[in-house]
């Protein structure tokens, strides 16, 4: 079973944060939220409300994993599917609403469609080539993805895209945090 701290380290070690920075944003001693991590001291709910408020998170996030299934079963024809024909992308959703901090869409990318901003519109993606190709360009530098090549954002940087070829079909997932970056096939992409 998951305990409260459990949830809080993973939480914070997704976001990337040190317990001081969490300290400086909660109000709360670092060496505090060290032993509630450790599970040695329990926390008010005042003192809970703030950490969460921090994180941008409901209070409900640290106890909410022992109420819902194990797994989540979404069938073909239930996924929530976007169309934006002026764009020449469809996005299908792999993923219910109630999963707030991951997306995983697929889109699909019609021959000569561009744009000059991320496809995932979180702080940090993967992009995944399942079928087609890819040209992406960050920071001055460019890779033509091709199926099966992984482009992943961590820090936040302007990405342009276009699709030259036949249709181009590409896993997105992402998480909602602070940072993106981009590589390829060990091609640095800054």
């Amino acid at each position: 079973m998951t305990t409260l701290g459990t949830r809080l380290r993973y939480l914070r070690r997704e976001h990337g944060c040190t317990l001081q920075e969490v300290s400086d944003g909660s109000g709360l001693t670092p060496s505090f939220l060290s032993r509630l991590e450790r599970g040695i001291v329990n926390i008010s709910v005042g003192n809970l409300r703030k950490v969460a408020a921090y994180f941008g998170v409901p209070i409900t996030y640290f106890f909410t994993e022992e109420l819902l299934p194990r797994g989540i079963v979404v069938r073909v024809d239930e996924r929530e599917v976007e169309e934006k024909p002026g764009l020449g992308v469809r996005r299908t959703s792999l993923l219910p609403g109630e999963v707030a901090r991951l997306s995983a869409e697929i889109l699909t990318i019609t021959p000569g469609a561009a744009g000059e901003a991320p496809l995932a519109m979180a702080s940090r993606a993967l992009y995944y080539v399942l079928e087609g190709a890819l040209d992406c360009s960050m920071g001055g530098q460019s890779a033509c993805l091709g199926k099966g090549d992984v482009l992943y954002q961590r820090r936040p940087a302007s990405l342009c895209w276009s699709n030259e070829g036949g249709e181009a079909v590409v896993l997105v997932a992402s998480l909602q945090s602070e940072e993106r970056w981009s590589v390829r096939a060990g091609v640095d992409l800054r």
